[in-house]
């Protein structure tokens, strides 16, 4: 089985969990937007803005490291995921050890300030996690990913449906993202037991090998999370809780599509990673060529599908009263496309170790987003937070696309690209044509027409064709 084929395979488990997901995901946030008042949503969407912009501060980049290094040739995967469990197991201690003094310096009011002592076990949860994730996306095994992460979103739909029974407050529906968290975690330390020893371990080699090359990574991400959970931190310390929920609904959809890009990117760094260490240039150009064309196939349409459904999809979840959610989702559809195509860019710096290149157009981009934030989400609220996310991920793709190409003497077809894109068009124009039709019924009508015009197109590369048709 190719390699192509293999990922390939590995992306619909990962597309079909994420699907299903999804749809629950969707369900569960719809169910809280209706029981919540717009106030409350508000605080709810400060809690999670704000434990996960201190907690991936404190992440230091331990993902990519970790994915980069045991793909290397050589690499004793079980050593290196064990050292750096350990790492950041007492990292996330020492989080919740200072997370007391930290609040002290932020005037929010008590039960957001509860909400967020209840949700720094979500970080907890979810970091430790993807670093486990690491092992099963370098050995290709992502439905062990896939069904944990089921697994939790059920957790999380099931006590959300139980909470709303008993009419419990909203320290209650933070507590349930919480348990789905645990869930899921707990469901992947089981599958991770049965392939590699997991323990606690020290290894000062290690720890120094992987401390040499994450800083850089870590800095990044101090940088990305600052511009990209900066937006709601700071809507929610100079606008009114409803503001907040305003702009929550419609980034909850961000936060939701863009993970699988993530995911998607987390199959392919590996491989990246080994073709670029072995100095096999060509290897290296096919990986990158037909993971941007199916990145390209995979986000034109759902950009042109989510702006011109914005309206009927935030009705259909968030309900009566998030009217200006849709055109604020209309704007952040436009940075999702963004971190989907720029996903491979930004990873592949990683692959051919170029972190160290990137901090200072991070920095610049930090700086920016964060002067622009400050002077205009007190003046024009969510719709400045939007606009400015759209500009700081565009800003950073355009620079890791810059530093790959300088670095790799990358040559990138825009064929598939382009086909995507005229196929996008068209399938948007005939959704914007349907009226009145419900979304549940247009969406399953785009994808029937897109799919169509591809294959008019051939736009599709054969083996990738080829490999979606056979059986999982």
């Amino acid at each position: 089985m190719s390699l192509t084929v293999k990922i390939a395979k590995n992306t619909a488990y990962l597309a079909l969990g994420k699907f299903v997901g999804t749809v629950i995901g969707v369900t569960t946030v719809a169910l809280v937007l209706r029981y919540l008042s717009p106030d409350d949503y508000g605080r709810f969407t400060t809690v999670v803005a704000f434990i996960m912009l201190l907690g991936t501060l404190t992440d230091f980049g331990l993902n990519l490291t970790t994915t980069q290094d045991i793909s290397l040739p050589g690499a004793d995967a079980g050593q290196t995921i064990a050292n750096v469990f350990t790492f950041r197991l007492l990292a996330n201690l020492a989080l919740i050890a200072l997370l007391p003094l930290i609040l002290f310096f932020f005037p929010y009011d008590a039960p957001v300030k509860q909400g967020i002592f209840v949700a720094a076990i979500l970080f907890f949860s979810l970091s430790l996690f993807q670093i486990l994730s690491s092992y099963f996306q370098k050995s290709l095994e992502a439905w062990a990913v896939a069904v944990s992460e089921l697994a939790g979103k059920i957790i999380v739909l099931a006590l959300t449906l139980f909470a709303i029974w008993q009419h419990w407050s909203l320290l209650a529906i933070v507590a349930t993202v919480v348990a789905g968290g645990a869930g899921q975690l707990l469901l992947l330390l089981v599958f991770t037991a049965k392939r590699i020893r997991l323990r606690l371990a020290f290894d000062w080699p290690v720890w120094e090998r992987i401390i040499k090359k994450t800083w850089p990574i870590a800095l990044s991400v101090v940088l990305t999370t600052i511009y990209f959970k900066g937006d709601t931190i700071i809507l929610s310390l100079t606008r009114p809780y409803a503001d907040v929920a305003l702009y929550g609904a419609a980034y909850k959809i961000l936060e939701v599509l863009i993970a699988l890009p993530i995911l998607f990117m987390g199959l392919i760094l590996p491989h990246l990673t080994a073709s670029w260490a072995e100095e096999n240039r060509q290897r290296w150009q096919e990986i990158f060529q037909k993971s941007w064309d199916a990145l390209s196939l995979a986000t034109l349409p759902l950009v042109a599908g989510g702006i011109v459904l914005a309206k009927p999809i935030i009705k259909l979840i968030a309900g009566e009263g998030y009217g200006a959610s849709a055109q604020i989702m209309q704007i952040l559809m436009l940075a999702t496309g963004i971190i989907f195509l720029g996903s491979l860019f930004t990873h592949a710096i990683v692959a051919v170790n170029e972190q160290k290149a990137m901090i200072k157009f991070y920095l610049i981009t930090a700086v920016i987003a964060v002067i622009l934030y400050i002077k205009f989400i007190p003046i024009y609220s969510y719709y400045a937070a939007a606009g400015i996310t759209v500009l700081a991920e565009l800003l950073i793709a355009l620079s890791a696309a810059y530093k790959v190409y300088s670095v790799s003497a990358l040559k990138l077809s825009w064929l598939v690209f382009t086909k995507a894109l005229l196929a996008s068009a068209v399938m948007a124009f005939l959704l914007a044509l349907c009226g009145n039709i419900h979304v549940l019924i247009a969406i399953p009508l785009g994808v029937s027409a897109y799919l169509i015009l591809i294959i008019l197109l051939k736009a599709a590369p054969k083996e990738l064709s080829s490999a979606l048709r056979r059986p999982l």
